[in-house]
């Protein structure tokens, strides 16, 4: 049984452990793994608001003061990056010249509800439906096809991962890998929804704890990006959110725009109280206007529903 003293001395070892992870999300050394814990900052500040509080309750209140002001300046440094995307999006007077009913679902490889899955896609189809990991329901494609007749990627079982899905024609489609791991993990295609010309980009980053391998890959995403004219919706499952460095960096290279909200897709048992690992994000005339996440279905991620709005391009 822990004296007094001890409980004190734990907290206060909790809390200069914090301050450490703190410092490693704010300097960004380059550490394996570093990017989970920005992605994880939110949770991390509210459990430090809590341990700041209990540790001036057992009388250590200058140091709790202390490590108060050190989580509040966390907070603040994690919102300067929410505020810096949400400024992107445009305030339009009038409404959309059209609009697009866009779905990002990450449907888990060797899911065991994947029927179950497939007819929640077929009872309310949207336009347009990036899948990752579509191994996953790769035995009921050919129903998707019913109500989504056009489809980029997987086309071969060997090399598959990432597919686009659409109730439009593509202009034109591509399906890239992505090193350094490679495989299937990018699709771009391009579509016209009621005069209005729109780029669709889905991508599936690695983990972040392998190596910071998923920021060469936002770097070769970069690269594509800057490549393509026009409006844009980048979409797919990120494994990060839009908080972390690599994440904000092509915000700012690409002026991306997220919806009006961010919501959480990861982990499916938290719910609301997750984090939104997978992102969606428009650049030009198209703009996100309403974004929500649904029942993951027996993934481990829970999908992105949103409306789409394309506006007329301004001269």
């Amino acid at each position: 049984m822990l004296s007094w003293a001890e409980f004190r001395g734990a907290l206060l070892a909790l809390g200069g452990l914090l301050v450490l992870v703190f410092a490693v999300i704010v300097v960004h050394p380059g550490l394996p793994g570093e990017l989970l814990l920005q992605s994880l900052r939110f949770h991390l500040i509210l459990a430090g608001l809590g341990l700041a509080v209990l540790t001036m309750i057992v009388g250590a209140r200058w140091r709790g003061g202390l490590l108060l002001a050190i989580v509040l300046a966390a907070g603040v440094h994690g919102a300067l990056y929410v505020m810096e995307f949400q400024q992107r999006r445009v305030d339009y007077a009038g409404p959309p010249a059209a609009t697009l009913d866009f779905l990002s679902f990450n449907v888990l490889t060797g899911n065991r509800r994947s029927e179950e899955l497939v007819q929640s896609i077929l009872a309310d189809p949207p336009d347009v439906a990036l899948i990752m990991e579509t191994p996953g329901i790769e035995d009921y494609l050919d129903q998707v096809a019913t109500v989504l007749p056009y489809r980029a990627g997987c086309s071969r079982s060997e090399t598959c991962d990432i597919s686009l899905h659409s109730s439009i024609p593509f202009d034109s489609f591509e399906v890239r890998d992505l090193p350094p791991l490679g495989r299937e993990r990018v699709v771009i295609g391009k579509i016209t929804v009621a005069g209005q010309g729109v780029t669709v980009v889905g991508i599936h980053l690695s983990k972040p704890y392998y190596d910071n391998t998923s920021e060469i890959e936002l770097w070769l995403i970069n690269r594509m990006l800057s490549e393509i004219e026009g409006p844009l919706i980048l979409a797919g499952d990120f494994n990060s959110a839009s908080w972390t460095d690599p994440v904000a960096e092509i915000g700012r290279s690409q002026n991306l725009a997220p919806g009006p909200t961010q919501p959480a897709t990861w982990p499916v048992r938290l719910g609301p109280l997750g984090v939104p690992i997978d992102n969606m994000f428009t650049r030009g005339s198209a703009q996100i206007m309403s974004l929500v996440s649904g029942d993951s279905h027996g993934s481990n991620h829970r999908p992105l529903r949103a409306e789409i709005g394309l506006y007329p391009a301004e001269d």
